[in-house]
């Protein structure tokens, strides 16, 4: 049952319980059932609303057992009243209970954001720099084939520079 259930039938029972006077109860005994299906109803409220072993339904059932039939009406009447305003109580407290969680539950939520956002630059970051290491590992390959097309040009040069002479000798150019 929800508090605000609780509540509601908490009322009722001390709406009822109003109309069960002791003075009721002594003018006409055919009240009486009504009485016991009040006080059943009673206990069973208070026990929902706050457990098996709390002072509300321990006191409820003291009173049973202390009053004459028709006075603990009376008393268990001032009873339900006070574990209504109990209730009110901790209603309340309820409701700062639930904005302090939204509020935990907020700052959990932007330091889980901020985390994301921090592991998206730092995964940027890591992008940037294998892409610049490829970039080094291509220019590298780049020079090394340029030092190697310079080489062969240097051969070829030596090779020419060899063939020229000798063909200058043939055609008596020398």
């Amino acid at each position: 049952m929800s508090t605000a259930d609780l509540r509601k039938r908490l009322d009722e029972l001390i709406n009822i319980g109003g109309t069960l006077t002791s003075d009721k109860i002594k003018a006409d005994k055919r009240i009486a059932p009504n009485v016991t299906k009040w006080t059943t109803q009673c206990q069973i409220v208070l026990e929902k609303a706050f457990g098996n072993n709390n002072i509300f339904l321990t006191d409820f059932q003291k009173i049973l057992k202390q009053y004459f039939h028709y006075y603990h009406v009376d008393h268990g009447v001032a009873l339900l009243e006070a574990a209504k305003e109990e209730l009110d109580l901790n209603g309340k407290s309820t409701k700062l209970d639930e904005i302090e969680t939204e509020i935990k539950e907020g700052e959990a939520e932007a330091k889980r954001r901020e985390t994301v956002a921090e592991s998206k630059f730092w995964g940027s970051v890591i992008e940037l720099i294998q892409l610049q290491r490829d970039e080094l590992k291509r220019r590298s390959q780049v020079d090394q084939e340029i030092a190697e097309i310079r080489k062969e040009i240097t051969d070829l040069r030596l090779l020419l520079t060899k063939l020229i002479p000798e063909e200058n000798k043939q055609n008596g150019k020398s």
